[in-house]
């Protein structure tokens, strides 16, 4: 058997030439420099507009050029992890137990329908604490 020789590249070759990172525009757009939008403010601004609440799309009904969650508000929260379980579990029940699935049901979907009933509800609570708002939602119980 003979032995085989490694292939040396030679110098001058343009496989030797470093590689430079460079990025293409995708469309004829991105060639042109990005002009500010007056609509948008810096986000670092100081100063503070007033709060307007937006006018939020029927929950019932899918958005009309998407899927529903795209129409919505990103609202974060802070759950307990017995919370955190305990819906998933409900989730898991509630999803089982349906006879269609034209929607999928999540943990959001959930969350949306407690903050609705609890909207309805709220001229019920009274408090100063998360605990005594809590008491206060809640059915009252006959004796």
């Amino acid at each position: 058997m003979t032995r085989r020789e490694r292939a040396v590249v030679p110098a001058s070759s343009p496989i030797r030439t470093p590689l430079q990172p460079h990025v293409e525009p995708i469309n004829r757009a991105a060639d042109q420099p990005e002009q500010p939008n007056p609509e948008v403010r810096n986000s670092r601004s100081t100063e503070v507009s007033e709060s307007v609440t937006p006018e939020v799309p029927d929950s019932q009904s899918p958005a009309p050029d998407g899927p529903r969650w795209a129409a919505l508000e990103r609202k974060e929260t802070r759950l307990r992890a017995d919370q955190v379980q305990d819906l998933a579990a409900l989730r898991r029940r509630v999803s089982a137990q349906r006879t269609t699935r034209s929607e999928i049901i999540t943990d959001n979907t959930l969350i949306r329908i407690a903050v609705d009933l609890l909207l309805e509800q709220g001229d019920r609570l009274a408090g100063d604490t998360e605990a005594e708002l809590l008491r206060s939602a809640r059915p009252r119980r006959r004796s």
